[in-house]
């Protein structure tokens, strides 16, 4: 013990003694002109290891100097670089507050340092004023400040953005200026991204953590090297990039839903799901036994639901006296949330009088428990041969594991089913559900940047992406009681199970080049010529395998009584399965070729850049095996011409004024042409081969002011012609699953404004956007009356209606509280989105529409030591369900309750 003690007095001296010998300095740096602190920016002495990054509030500190005379440097992307001579004196750290300036534009070179800075909010504000085209930027800083946790839910904090969700709750696409998801484009680092989900051409934004991401980009507004399936705009997720300096990030945090409050989370033995079908296991002509199929994957039980739990890192460094560089990000995320749910069936009412009318005729209430657990890991590695020229090799893995049990009491309403003669009578269904889901997203980019000789610039890049998702085994159950007149209840029978076994893939290999050439005209001017072209082929196929297991007939024919999975006897009814002859697999292709020329001239203040790029597109099917009552295959193949002008016209240093115009085009899905159902959570697709592509011409302008380095107000105005949007109508609707097509239903016009504004009174701020859309299309619809006789007529009628998917008004509004000298920052956010058209109904009047929702959200974060942020996120605080009305009918309602999290973050 008395060694111990002398060795830790001996150690506490030589740290006092060293300490010492050594001093530091620490200060902030700020904007010299509006005074406002910059985070991010990289304060090193030259020529010697290490340094710091300012943290949030400009704060930069770095200790342990041996005492000299150094160089001091402060690096930030688009201010003039600091160097300063000073002198360490040993036992003190002296006080420096170092202000930088702005440097004018320069020519576009191959840059490496100082990208971590780009994650701050005054660099996105920078972002969208030099922007060419019509940008919203969303920076990391204010990704981690809101209340998400997630792409999806951040990127509803963006001007005329909103989220579509499924029932569940887990799949989550984004909506722009009104226009559902197939209008809009998904990136990864400026490419697409495949995406695992058998129902979507995009990847779900839910799986991406935002704690991965250095900025998403939101482009309203297209230019010729952008590829042009974008009407409403596009998403680009950019991944964090290789810092000059060493840089290390932590975080985690720990949260729950409070609708576990009231109910306990509902699931299942995970372990009991067979990974493979019978088939896979024994080749197709096996006859499965009713002893292949496990039961406990079919054993409901109620626990207390865990904790959402949620871990990340980032760390990066350059080596090889700056040459090396890379930056390695994972985020793990390990959700448990849950969803009340009721779903109701309408179909036409075909009573007298009625005229077809939808009528509630079932009634279902579902609740939802399930557990997403996603990890994201991202890694990106550079090399800078000199000055001209960069290699980059970027990628992606994101994977999503999703378990779900969905139990559900359904209940008939109309035509007398199963012995109901009124209220509280008839047949009770109970289908209950459990589903395993696994997703699986890889993007890899090898890519490089090459200055020529000054005025030339050429970048290429190749991209391998690969998305699958795997849903073995599947499991309903169906149990029915009656209730009879006398609300006596029979025992309960069990009518039917179903094992499914899911796949699908989609695959992308891709390949683009472009050149640029960049000169001066004079002392303001100058002139850009690029020119360049893509390839994308593109393959996405599906295959699915049920079982049918029935219940076995008792020895006087008759059902037995259910009782439990376990003591309930059953028989295979197809003993092969559906492998070799299920309508849902197929094989599909889409290549892709397009070029472009763009032209950017600079005349003192008026920025014009305008080009046109032509896309080439094949499609095909083939469903696998051959389908005798449907099309088993199919080709398409059209070109589109899509010209292209932007007008940028800088009033001010801080102010521009901008027009454009833009053609753009939306193509189908490939698994939208297929003829066949494919499974979704509550709405299976049945594709038409016949749809066409949309086509869209697009007019924008926009007037945008930059009074201060995370102010911003912007003013604009949208217009859109629409040429055959593809819509979903509903088919119909069978054992509380609705069945829907993809179908063109003429020419759309959209138009809108849009407003955004954020600043700050000392430490208050208001930041918000609201947008407003407005769109219409006329569409043949039937129209019955009935007339004094009681006769009825059917007739068809145009009815005027919004596009699919467009919310009127949006707003959001979030009070902000900033305190630099005691490192806090809160924000209480509002979002407003209107009604909003969901689903198309053949019958004039009676189209579903999603009703009005306010959502309101708390977040906070105070730094309680050099290194360390606590963190706080509360989300759903007005409980808002998710309604959907047919005029008065409800046809479902989801309800989410509040969320609740606490964290931590730590950084170098």
């Amino acid at each position: 013990m008395i060694n111990k003690i002398y060795l830790l007095f001996l150690l506490t001296l030589f740290t006092t003694v060293a300490s010492a010998q050594t001093g530091g300095i620490k200060g902030q740096i700020i904007d010299a002109q509006t005074k406002e602190p910059l985070s991010g920016a990289f304060v090193h002495f030259d020529n010697k290891n290490g340094g710091a990054v300012t943290d949030a509030f400009g704060n930069y500190a770095i200790t342990g100097v041996d005492a000299g005379q150094y160089k001091l440097k402060v690096k930030y992307i688009g201010y003039t670089e600091y160097k300063q001579d000073v002198t360490i004196t040993a036992g003190k750290v002296a006080v420096m507050n170092i202000p930088l300036s702005e440097k004018p534009e320069e020519l576009k070179t191959v840059k490496v340092y100082g990208t971590t800075n780009a994650e701050s909010e005054s660099s996105s504000r920078r972002k969208e004023n030099k922007a060419d085209n019509i940008i919203n930027v969303l920076s990391a800083q204010a990704m981690q400040r809101s209340p998400d946790i997630n792409a999806a839910n951040a990127l509803q904090r963006v001007s005329a953005v909103t989220i579509q969700r499924n029932s569940g709750s887990d799949e989550a696409y984004a909506i722009i200026r009104g226009l559902e998801p197939r209008y809009n484009n998904t990136l990864v680092n400026g490419v697409k991204v495949t995406s695992p989900d058998p129902v979507s051409r995009f990847i779900s934004l839910s799986i991406v953590p935002s704690d991965l991401l250095e900025s998403v980009e939101v482009s309203k507004s297209l230019t010729p090297e952008m590829e042009g399936d974008a009407i409403g705009g596009t998403v680009n997720l950019v991944f964090k990039d290789a810092p000059e300096y060493e840089y290390f990030k932590a975080n985690g945090s720990i949260g729950y839903s409070a609708i576990f409050f009231n109910r306990r989370f509902d699931d299942f033995y995970h372990g009991a799901v067979q990974s493979k079908s019978p088939t896979e296991r024994f080749g197709t002509a096996y006859n499965a036994p009713p002893g292949y199929f496990s039961r406990a994957n079919l054993d409901f039980t109620k626990k207390n639901a865990p904790p959402t739990a949620l871990l990340g890192f980032t760390y990066g460094r350059r080596f090889l006296k700056n040459k090396l560089g890379f930056i390695i990000a994972d985020s793990y995320q390990n959700q448990f949330y849950g969803t009340n749910s009721e779903f109701n069936v309408a179909q036409p009412d075909i009573r007298d009088g009625k005229n077809f009318q939808p009528v509630i005729a079932d009634v279902a209430n579902r609740t939802y428990s399930t557990q997403q657990l996603n990890n994201g890991l991202s890694a990106h590695l550079d090399y800078k041969f000199d000055d001209n020229n960069k290699v980059s090799v970027d990628n992606v893995f994101l994977y999503t594991h999703l378990a779900q049990t969905r139990l559900s009491i359904d209940t008939s309403i109309l035509g007398g089913n199963g012995g109901r003669i009124g209220p509280g009578t008839g047949t009770v269904f109970n289908d209950n559900r459990s589903n395993i889901q696994n997703q699986y997203v890889e993007n890899l980019k090898l890519s490089g940047k090459h200055v020529i000789e000054k005025h030339f610039l050429f970048d290429w890049a190749g991209v391998y992406s690969n998305a699958t998702q795997n849903a073995p085994d599947r499991a309903d159950i169906s149990i029915n009681h009656l209730i009879n007149p006398d609300f006596t209840s029979t025992p309960d029978y069990f009518d039917n199970i179903s094992r499914i076994w899911q796949k699908s893939g989609n695959k992308d290999l891709s390949a683009m080049a472009n050149i640029g050439y960049k000169t001066g005209l004079g002392e303001k001017s100058a002139i850009e010529l690029k020119a360049g072209g893509l390839y994308r082929h593109s393959t996405r196929y599906n295959h699915q395998n049920e079982y049918i297991l029935r219940p076995a007939a008792t020895a006087n024919g008759g059902k037995s009584g259910f009782t439990d999975i376990y003591s309930a006897n059953f028989v295979v009814y197809n003993q092969t399965g559906t492998d070799q002859s299920d309508k849902t697999n197929y094989t599909a292709y889409e290549d892709i070729t397009a070029g472009y020329g763009e032209v950017k001239l600079v005349l003192d203040n008026l920025a014009v850049i305008g080009g046109v790029r032509v896309e080439g597109t094949k499609q095909g099917y083939d469903t696998h095996p051959v389908v005798l009552d449907i099309r088993s295959n199919a080709k398409k193949t059209y070109t589109d011409v899509l010209p292209s002008v932007q007008l940028k016209y800088k009033l001010t240093e801080n102010s521009n004024l901008r027009a454009s115009y833009f053609k753009s085009i939306a193509r189908p899905a490939l698994y939208e042409l297929v003829p066949t159902p494919t499974l979704g959570e509550s709405t299976d697709v049945t594709g038409n081969p016949l749809v066409k592509h949309t086509e869209a011409d697009n007019y924008d302008i926009r007037y945008e002011l930059f009074p201060g380095k995370e102010q911003q107000l912007f003013v604009g105005g949208f217009y859109k012609n629409i040429t055959n949007p593809i819509e979903f109508a509903l088919n119909d609707s069978q054992n509380g699953q609705l069945n829907t097509s993809p179908q063109n239903f003429g020419t759309a016009k959209v138009t809108g404004a849009e407003v955004v504004y954020s600043k700050y009174f000392g430490d208050l701020g208001v930041s918000g956007n609201y947008t407003y859309t407005y769109s219409n299309i006329k569409t043949t619809k039937i129209y019955t009356s009935t007339d004094a006789n009681g006769v009825s007529t059917s007739v068809p009628r145009l009815q005027s209606r919004p596009l699919q998917g467009q919310t009127g008004d949006v707003l959001n509004l979030s009070l902000l509280y900033k305190n630099d000298k005691q490192k806090a920052f809160v924000q209480l956010a509002y979002t407003y989105t209107s009604k909003t058209l969901s689903l198309i109904y053949p019958n004039y009047g009676y189209d579903y529409y999603q009703q009005p929702q306010s959502f309101l959200a708390l977040s906070g974060e105070k730094q309680v030591a050099k290194h360390f942020v606590l963190t706080a996120k509360v989300n759903n605080l007005l409980n808002t369900p998710t309604t959907v009305l047919i005029n008065n009918l409800v046809q479902s309602k989801d309800l989410y309750n509040v969320s609740f999290n606490l964290g931590f973050r730590y950084s170098l």
